[in-house]
Parts: C-alpha cells; structure tokens; sequence
C-alpha cells in the first residue's frame, strides 16, 4: 500500500498509465443518473426551503440548479459520443478539468445556498434541511470521486466553508457548537476518502499490474524457443508451454495441469514418440529430483528428433523440465565436421583426411603389400577457366570427381587437394601392372569428358605415381614423390602416367646446390643490390628505390631470384643475405639526394629467427642513414601469422622512425584488416591489377577502387607494375595514387645508373618511356 503514499495526486495520475487514468475519468462520466439524482436531491431542497421561508433570494437557487445540471448532463452526453477518440493523458486531463467546474460550481451553489439559508431566514426546519442536503451531497461527492485528491478537498471546502460560515454568523450558540462539530466530521470525510483512494488505487493499480505480469509470462513462456514443464512436488503438472506440444506432441487432455509425470511418459512411449529406454531415463531423472538440488542433462531421440533435456529440481521439491529441439544443431555440426574433412565442391575428402587414411592403410600394409598414391592433375584445365568461366571450371571439377568415383574399386580413397588436383589411394592392388592400369583407366575416363553443359570441353589428365613400401612408408614422403613424378609426366607432353623414380632427386640435388652455392656466395658477399626507381606523381621526381637482390653466378650467370629466394628462406640463409641487403641499401641511399628514401624487404623468415628490429637499429647507426629515408616492405605472408611479437615488432620499428609499407596489397584473403591493425604509412598495389586495365574496365575499376580505399585511410599509395603511358593515365586520373613502380621508369638497376637517373627530371624520364 506504499505505492502511491507521499506523492501528490496530479503526480499520481501522471505515474498512472494512461489507460487507467482514461478509466477512471470515464467512471466519472458514466453514471448520468447518479448526476441526476443529485441535481433532484439538490433541487427538491432549495425549492421546499423557497416555500417554507418565502424569501425571494432563496427563489433563485432552484433555477441555478437546474441550469448547471442542465449544462452537466449535456457535457455527460458529448462525452460519452467522443468517448473512444479520448486516448492520450492530455485528452482526458481536459474533461476531468471540466468535469471539474461543473462539479465544483454545483457544490459551491449549495454551499452558498446553505449560507444564504441560516444569514436571511430563522427557520429552524429549513436549516435544519440545509444540513442533512450538504451532509448528504458530501457524502456522495467522497464516494464519486475519491481517486482525485484535489477534487475532494476542493468540493469539500467549497461546501464546508459557507456552510460553517452561515451557522457562525447567526450567533446562535447552539448552531456554534453545531459548527465546531461540522469542521472535524468535514475533515473525517476528507480522511476517509484518502485513504479510501489510496486503498482503492492501490488494488487498481495492483490487478493491471498481475494481469499486465500474467501477459507477460505467459507471452514469455509461450514464445521461448525451449520447451518448459514444471511439476509440483508429487510430480503432477503444473504449467507447460506451447512449443513443449510442438517439440514433443501430446493431446491437451494428457499434458493438462495436474497431469502425473509418469503417466505423461507413458502416453509418449505409447504413442512411440520416446522409446521404452528413453521414457526410462526420463522417470528416473524425474525421481532423482528428491536425491538434491543436482542440475541433469541428457539428450535423446523423439518423434525423429535430437532432443536435449535439461532437468532442475526446485528447492520446494518440484522440478522444471526444459527442452530443446537440437536437430538442426547436430545437422548442423555434422556439416561442419564433414566439411573440414571433405572438399566443398565435389564433396571429396580432402588433404586432411586423405593423410588420415593413408597413414591408417600404411599401419595395416605388411611387407608384401602394396599401396600406391597416384597424384592426378588435369591438363589444360587453366584454358577452361579462362575462355569458358569459373562456373564451367567447376562444373568439369564435379564431372572429374565423379569420373574418379566410378574408375577407382570399392576399397579406394579419392581426394581432392585444391584447384584441379585430385589424388588416388589404391589398396586393392597387388601388382604394378594392377596400378599402371588403373592409372590408365583414369586418364581415359576424364579424356571422355567432352562436353559440359553444352559448351565442348577439351581436357585430359597426367598421372603420378608413387609406390608403398617400395618408395617409402612416410605419408609425406610418398606424396611428394608422386608429385615428383606428375610433373615428369606432365613435362613428357600430358596425358601420360609416370611412376617416381629415383632419379628425380636429381631436381633435388640441383636444388641442393644451389643451396651450397648460395652459401658461399653470401659468405663472400658476391650477391649484389640493384635499384628499381619510384616515380612521385605529384612532383615528377624520384622519391623511393626499392632495393633488389641480383646472385652473378660466376659461371651460371644472373640467376633468377625466384630461384635462390625460397632456397635461402628454407635454410635461413635469408637472414644474412638481408643484413647484407640492408647494409648495402642503407649505405647506397646516404649518397642519393635527401629526398630519396631506400625500400628494403623483409623476409617472414627474418622476424621468425631474427631480431629485426635490433638489425635495422645497428644498421642505421652503422650508415649515418636518417631513419625516415628507411622504408621497410613487409609481405601478407607475415602479417597472417598475426602475433603479438610480430605486431610488437612493426611498432618498435614505427617508434624509430622508420616507416613500413604493405607489399602485394590486394592479393591476400583479409590484406584489409591489417590495415587498421598494424603501423602501415604504404600500400604497394601487386602488378596484377595494371596487367588489363588497359583492356578490361571492370580491372580498371577494381584499381581504382583499392587505390581509393588506401588513399582514403590516410595511406601512401603505389602502384606496381606500370609498363605504359596508357596504363599511366588510367592510374593517376583519380589523383589518389602517390607513385608508380615499373619498367615504364626503369628495371632493377645498379646504384651507378640509377644516380644517372635521379639526374634527369620526370617529364624527361616519361618522354623516354613515350
């Protein structure tokens, strides 16, 4: 009852909502006979005390009456027509007001009627009749209209005081005593209709709230994507919700409050919704409740579903059931898990799971088993990609797989590894000729493939061979090997299969000495540093060189650094080869005009076994260099590996001064994210976005596009592989590119031409481009 108790009661009814506020001006509205009534009590008084004293004042006031009930029961009626378009707090506000005159003037007419009385007539029997029509009136005035507080004490004076007034004038001691009496039996009415409106706004105010709460809930309940039953402690039924009946559905009659739990799972087991064990286990969870306050979960099947269970005994000793429909959940994980194991196209295993299989089939083979892995590659399949689209490339990637299905025996793995590799396992096979025709099977199959919806296809396949235990037992190794000899096969003229034969490792053996050639060379320091100028866009001049790597073999010549480049990462020769790389870079660009900065790589294998960082410091104070003349160019392939110590790294270096650039951007999965990640001041566009736009407008809008985006976050821009005029214009028309890189400038040169050619301006190095 504390609600609404210290509060005024405008701000009450303001708290009200507004519903139960229009309600209540609506109770006052409502009862036009009530209103009349008390107009005919009122009337009937102020005429019989007309008659009995004869004055003519008192004549008046049966006439004022009938005026103001009159105009009363008209704004009764026009309310009651307006009713439904009375919605808002601020609608209802206005006829409560005027409800309020009208109320107010009739009281204040009677209580001046009464004033009147006692001041101009000595009747006794009409003073007396004023009384008991004031007394009367109050009475029901606190009944009508108890929920306004105001309202009360406002009709209340408005009738007291001229009442009182009127018996203290006359000077009669009785009607004085009779006037000290009236003041507190005024103030006792008054009392009880607060508290009569407090009680009552209360119990108002209460119920919409239980009803709004009950709403609520049942809303609530209904509307949960669990199902919920709660039983009491004797096990019967005391709620359940809808989606309960949808998970696991029952008649109403059987999942009715005060059904039994056991005769509930009974109904279902009869039905076959749950089987004889699964009612089981639900019973018995359910008499567990008693053993504590536990929490239990278990899933099971019902109606052809994974259903999940939860059950949580209460402390008064009942028990909530939850629900769940998991069915869509566990489809869901089995996707999931077949698809990390099986490739997404043709619905092949994949990598992962083809090593699985292979490591188990070389655990079971004895030694006069055998196992071959037969690696399949399709030939021309990069010309179908590009002359007949991606869509028709993977509609042959279907047709293959589903060729391998049919060719291999029962007991074969078929895999696919990526693009259009796919790999073979055979267990079946006993002989190499079982192996070779096998093989040849394959090669024929997917030769027979020679038209894809319609459009014809020309396409075979190569095959490489390796052979368990003949060629080795480890999985890798065996993979590796039968790659080893596709790429002979495909180097043979396609078509064709090859088996793995030792003298390939003569490839390896090139690859080793190029490794021990690579070493002395570094030793030595034989490799040397070349310089591929960048053009400035806005002043024409050359503001970076990217320093390169060139190996003058002695006797082999210049040597691609495709080639010696993945050799040094996998030895670790690279991390002395770039300390090499930096010194002379540094030392290079200290001579070069101030406004020339030197781009140097950076290897992923340097920040994995280097200390970064610690090299650039020294190199810089080695040279005399100005750290903000050091650009740094770091690959995707570092930036995947996401680590705090290479992110710690990159900052420490942004500290120095020396400022980073983002090379090949564009061409990774997520190069975007990095962006706001790590410390970039450039991104280096990968020539592969210059090669058509000259050509292909959706290229050039694509450059466009990923130049804009750098240039709007604040980032250098540059764009590689700029070989023409044309290609010039097309990049620098939006004016967000800051400089090009490419043979339109210069190759790699070594740091004497390039001196040369800071010498000469923009304009003059493009008119020699022209």
């Amino acid at each position: 009852m504390t609600r609404v108790q210290g509060k005024s009661s405008s701000d009450m009814m303001r708290e009200l909502p507004v519903e139960i506020y229009v309600s209540m001006v609506d109770a006052l509205y409502e009862d036009v006979r009530s209103l009349l009534l008390g107009i005919v009590a009122a009337l009937a008084g102020t005429v019989y005390t007309a008659y009995l004293t004869g004055h003519p004042l008192l004549v008046c006031f049966p006439f004022a009456i009938v005026l103001i009930g009159a105009v009363r029961t008209m704004r009764m009626m026009a309310y009651r027509r307006v009713r439904t378009e009375v919605v808002t707090y601020e609608q209802a506000l206005r006829w409560e007001r005027e409800y309020t005159v009208g109320a107010n003037l009739l009281v204040f007419t009677i209580g001046i009627w009464c004033f009147a009385t006692f001041n101009l007539t000595q009747s006794m029997a009409a003073h007396l009749f004023c009384v008991s029509v004031a007394l009367s009136y109050m009475v029901g005035v606190t009944g009508r209209n108890f929920a306004n507080g105001p309202f009360v004490d406002n009709q209340i004076a408005l009738l007291c005081a001229p009442l009182v007034l009127g018996m203290v004038m006359t000077g009669v001691w009785d009607y004085l005593i009779l006037a000290c009496f009236a003041v507190p039996f005024f103030g006792s009415v008054r009392s009880i209709a607060r508290r009569l409106r407090d009680i009552l706004l209360n119990a108002i105010i209460a119920k919409r709230d239980v009803s709004l709460l009950a709403d609520r809930f049942d809303t609530a309940l209904n509307n949960m994507p669990h199902g919920l039953a709660m039983f009491d402690a004797d096990g019967r039924l005391v709620v359940v919700n809808r989606r309960w009946a949808q998970i696991l559905p029952l008649d109403p009659d059987s999942l009715a409050p005060g059904a039994r739990a056991r005769a509930i799972v009974a109904a279902y087991v009869d039905l076959g919704i749950l089987s004889e064990r699964d009612g089981g286990r639900v019973l018995d969870a359910v008499a567990r409740r008693v053993d504590g306050l536990a929490r239990e979960q278990f899933e099971l099947q019902a109606n052809g579903c994974n259903v999940d269970l939860t059950f949580q005994p209460m402390e008064t000793g009942g028990l909530v059931v939850a629900i769940e429909d998991i069915t869509e959940k566990r489809r869901t994980e089995a996707r999931i898990a077949h698809m990390a194991r099986h490739d997404a196209l043709t619905g092949l295993p994949n990598r992962s799971l083809f090593q699985e299989r292979l490591e188990t089939a070389l655990a079971m083979t004895a030694d006069d088993d055998m196992l071959a892995v037969l690696f399949v590659d399709l030939d021309h399949f990069q010309q179908v990609n590009d002359t007949l689209g991606h869509t028709v490339g993977d509609a042959v990637l279907v047709a293959v797989a589903d060729r391998l299905r049919f060719a291999v025996g029962e007991n074969d793995v078929v895999a696919r590894f990526g693009a259009d590799e796919f790999v073979v396992l055979q267990s079946g096979g006993r002989t190499v000729n079982d192996v070779t025709t096998l093989a040849a099977r394959i090669i024929e199959t997917i030769s027979d493939i020679t038209q894809i919806d319609e459009k014809p296809i020309a396409i075979g396949a190569s095959v490489g061979i390796a052979l368990a235990p003949r060629d080795g037992r480890d999985p890798d190794q065996l993979l590796k090997s039968a790659d080893m000899a596709l790429s002979r096969a495909k180097a043979g003229g396609r078509g064709i299969l090859h088996f793995y034969e030792e003298e390939m490792d003569r490839q390896a053996q090139a690859r080793r000495a190029i490794e021990m050639d690579l070493r002395k060379a570094i030793q030595n320091e034989e490799l040397a540093v070349y310089f591929q100028p960048m053009l400035n866009l806005k002043s024409l001049t050359i503001t970076t060189c990217e320093a390169l790597v060139r190996w003058p073999h002695p006797v082999r010549g210049m040597i691609s650094p495709g080639d010696f480049i993945p050799v040094a990462e996998e030895t670790g020769l690279v991390i002395e080869l770039g300390r090499q790389v930096m010194r002379k870079a540094a030392q290079a660009c200290v001579a070069w005009p101030d406004r020339v900065r030197v781009s140097v790589n950076l290897s992923s294998v340097q920040f994995e076994r280097d200390d970064v960082v610690a090299l650039v410091a020294e190199t810089l104070k080695a040279t005399g260099l100005d750290p903000d003349r050091l650009e740094l160019e770091i690959t995707e392939t570092l930036l995947l590996k996401d680590s705090a110590a290479v992110l710690d790294s990159l900052n420490r270096l942004r500290a120095m001064g020396v400022r980073l650039a983002l090379d090949d951007f564009g061409t990774g999965y997520s190069s975007l994210s990095y962006l706001h990640k790590f410390p970039i001041d450039k991104v280096k566009i990968d020539r592969s976005f210059v090669r058509s736009i000259t050509t292909d407008r959706k290229a050039a809008k694509l450059l466009r596009g990923v130049t804009r985006l750098g240039s709007e976050l604040g980032l250098s821009v540059v764009v590689e592989g700029v070989e023409t005029l044309e290609q010039l214009k097309l990049i620098d028309a939006p004016g967000v590119v800051s400089e090009v890189q490419g043979f339109i400038l210069s190759p790699a040169i070594p740091d004497a031409q390039l001196t040369a050619l800071m010498g000469r301006s923009g304009k003059d190095l493009l008119r020699r481009a022209a």
